[in-house]
């Protein structure tokens, strides 16, 4: 009996792994497609307030290269507004390929946030304590008295001429802009949302090296490996500086499970069992697991620039 239900551990890890993996949040959305650099969806922007947006963004990547994009949505699709902003950047591609200097500005008026998202070539000029300023003293004001247009159009044309200046700031400057936004959203936090997929995903690799069995070690590499590097990407050193060995601990805490005979049996395919799943080979194991694909697009109306995710978030 205690065999029986050592085996079925493991089994029960896999289904909680599979379900946050497939979790409606973690499943691809339906993101608009832009029709310029001002795409009010959301109809809040007086139409000569966005030809005026419009020919100030346009000024911009004429002297800088620089792109900025504004968006305004009805509805997140369930989605934070971190993570709308980022797929949105990525899907349309904002900003220079070769220079990552883009900027989008997501406004969604009905759950009252935005975001400024920061393509890569830009965080050192536009980093995040000086992006939530920004939102703070120039967009959320005009957007409390239901002011969209105004509220959009002084955010963007501060947004613009810091990207003009092209001025990077120094290690003061930024201790000081970060010391003004305590209401951002503490990323420490991302940490233990990180861990989750860590832990399960490096202790099945872990499993699946010590008992030779292909689908924990491809299952775990994924679902441990992608997190990880898109914690090293947001988070930077501090992921580095917790993330990464614990990675390693919960592979090492993995590698002796699998010596176990119980947790060997359970995630080998023993055809016979008196055996014991003693087999010294390799094999995928008594677990089956379906593939999955997506895909991704850039519209052609960007230069197909990338964020790693900098940038600030606000609401009002």
């Amino acid at each position: 009996m205690q065999v029986a239900g050592s085996k079925r551990l493991p089994f029960f890890l896999l289904l909680v792994a599979c379900y946050l993996l497939l979790s409606p949040t973690a499943s691809a959305q339906s993101l608009p497609k832009p029709a310029g650099r001002v795409n009010d969806f959301a109809n809040v922007i007086d139409p000569a307030v966005e030809a005026e947006i419009d020919r100030r963004l346009d000024q911009v990547e004429q002297q800088t290269s620089s792109e900025i994009a504004v968006a305004t949505v009805e509805s997140l699709a369930g989605m934070s507004v971190e993570e709308y902003a980022n797929r949105l950047f990525k899907e349309w591609g904002v900003g220079q390929a070769k220079q990552d200097n883009g900027v989008l500005i997501l406004v969604a008026p009905n759950e009252r946030e935005m975001r400024i998202e920061v393509g890569y070539g830009l965080e050192g000029v536009l980093p995040d304590g000086l992006a939530g300023q920004v939102i703070r003293d120039n967009f959320t004001p005009r957007f409390r008295d239901g002011d969209y247009s105004g509220g959009i159009r002084d955010g963007l044309d501060r947004i613009a001429t810091i990207v003009e200046r092209q001025q990077v700031l120094t290690p003061e400057e930024l201790a000081k802009f970060n010391q003004s936004s305590g209401d951002d959203f503490p990323i420490w936090l991302l940490i233990p949302f990180f861990g989750v997929f860590v832990t399960i995903g490096f202790g099945m690799v872990g499993i699946g090296l010590r008992t030779k069995t292909g689908f924990p070690l491809l299952f775990g590499s994924f679902f441990g490996g992608m997190p990880l590097v898109m914690s090293l990407a947001f988070l930077g050193r501090l992921s580095l500086m917790t993330l990464l060995p614990w990675s390693l601990a919960m592979f090492v805490v993995g590698y002796r499970l699998g010596g176990r005979k119980s947790w060997r049996d359970a995630f080998r395919d023993s055809g016979g069992r008196g055996s014991g799943g003693s087999s010294s080979g390799w094999t995928m194991g008594n677990t089956s697991s379906g593939s999955s694909s997506g895909s991704s697009s850039s519209s052609s109306s960007f230069g197909g620039g990338s964020s790693g995710g900098g940038g600030a978030s606000g609401r009002w």
